[in-house]
């Protein structure tokens, strides 16, 4: 559940949090710290991901459309620490989480993050 990604983002957990929308949407408003990684994107930027104990968890706004191809996607590739927030961003937004938006990054990265 979203509570539970929450949690481990204040406790600082390794995580990549990806947002499956359209990369417009990213830069409109993002979960703090999610990389823009677009459903129709799978195969451009997988290679990009850990493939290791870090998870990786997608969301979206649908809740589970474009979030679900990219995890099962990854899932196919051998991705098996992969996870789907259930609630998608409005939820995450109704609740006061951290958001912030801003412009494309120029490449895809995809890091583990850890948040404070």
């Amino acid at each position: 559940p979203g509570s539970q990604v929450h949690a481990a983002m204040e406790a600082g957990a390794r995580m990549v949090i990806l947002d499956a929308r359209a990369a417009s949407d990213w830069a409109t408003t993002h979960i703090r710290g999610a990389a823009p990684f677009p459903f129709y994107s799978v195969d451009e930027l997988a290679s990009h991901l850990p493939n290791d104990d870090t998870w990786i968890i997608a969301y979206c706004a649908c809740p589970h459309a474009a979030s679900g191809h990219v995890v099962d996607e990854l899932r196919s590739r051998g991705f098996t620490h992969t996870a789907i927030l259930d609630e998608g961003i409005p939820w995450w937004i109704q609740q006061h989480y951290p958001i912030e938006a801003g412009p494309l990054p120029e490449a895809p990265s995809p890091a583990p993050t850890q948040t404070h």
